[in-house]
């Protein structure tokens, strides 16, 4: 295992996405059939501000396995807790558990810290309503942040330390001059053209960059109007995150639904469909017979009207004027 770690952020403007490459620990079958320590690089495309939304939300126990084995732990690491690592045997699964439970402990404090400082930061540039802010970007509120808090307490500001470049992400040097040419070119798909990469050592430096991206609306940290919970979008319109919420359907669906029914309550024309359709089901229970018919074919009629109405096919006033004659 290396000694030090090189963490390469590249970010993907156009597609909202980024790749972290960095060395990671992970195991192999070897010739002998026993599991042994490998390091590889891990490479996998993401959303810009996703290693961060999995470090302040999901959590910190679960996610300290994650952060340590995949997000540069050797950043963390002292060289005797590396070397204490690597001298356990991998094939001993419940002593492996027991050495990464260990790390948990030692560094959970500080996860916990630095997850309070985050979302704090995240609040107030981005959900304080404090009007006398309503017209700063989150970036000109981070000043305010720093100008007016004890900054003391927010040491993850101090992780700020990157190399940024501009070069492609691919090695093309076996490229033929087409290859290349149509690599480029494929503007939708391509993860391998020029981008902005950053070079980072440490875990927390990853933490802040991505804090930062979020804070230039690079990406959008929302949070749900019905769940609560933060999450990201490429759309600042959206509102509603897609976690399943309840009944198998998710916050958007319900939102969705909320919206619909908040709009049928402003307009005094489906107010006035509900209550001569309320009339009409009210009698055919009671009576019967030729108002049960009449229900029904309201039903029918009705609900072609109000598709009409909704499709702008026919103006308020003529879906209104029909109904009063029912």
């Amino acid at each position: 295992m290396e000694e030090k770690n090189k963490i390469e952020v590249y970010i993907n403007e156009q597609i909202k996405e980024e790749q972290i490459k960095t060395p990671m620990l992970d195991y192999a079958t070897n010739d002998d059939g026993y599991m042994e320590y490998i390091t590889r690089i891990f490479e996998q495309p993401i959303q810009i501000g996703e290693v961060l939304l999995d470090f302040i939300q999901r959590d910190l126990k679960e996610n300290s396995y994650m952060i340590f084995r995949f997000y540069g732990f050797q950043t963390l690491l002292s060289k005797e807790e590396r070397n204490n690592l690597l001298a356990t045997d991998i094939n001993n699964s419940d002593n492996m558990k027991r050495k990464m439970e260990q790390l948990y402990v030692k560094y959970m404090g500080e996860f916990k810290d630095y997850k309070k400082q985050i979302i704090d930061i995240i609040e107030f540039c981005l959900f304080d309503e404090n009007t006398k802010m309503k017209d700063l970007k989150p970036l000109e509120r981070l000043v305010v942040f720093t100008s007016t808090k004890d900054i003391k307490k927010y040491t993850i500001l101090k992780y700020n330390n990157f190399k940024q470049s501009i070069r492609l992400n691919k090695d093309m040097s076996r490229m033929k001059e087409e290859q290349i040419i149509n690599t480029l070119q494929d503007k939708e798909n391509n993860r391998y053209g020029i981008q902005e990469i950053y070079e980072i050592d440490n875990f927390y430096n990853l933490l802040f960059l991505e804090l930062y991206f979020i804070l230039q609306e690079r990406t959008y940290l929302k949070k749900c109007k019905n769940c609560g919970k933060y999450f990201l979008t490429t759309n600042s319109a959206v509102i509603y995150c897609n976690n399943v919420y309840e009944a198998n359907k998710t916050c958007r669906e319900i939102g969705a639904s909320k919206v619909f029914s908040k709009n049928l309550e402003k307009d005094e024309a489906y107010g006035l469909y509900r209550k001569v359709y309320k009339k009409k089901q009210a009698l055919a229970k009671s009576k019967g017979g030729s108002f049960e018919i009449e229900y029904n074919m309201f039903k029918y009629k009705g609900k072609d009207k109000k598709n009409a109405y909704k499709l702008k096919e026919i103006t308020k006033k003529e879906f209104m004027d029909w109904l009063k004659k029912q």
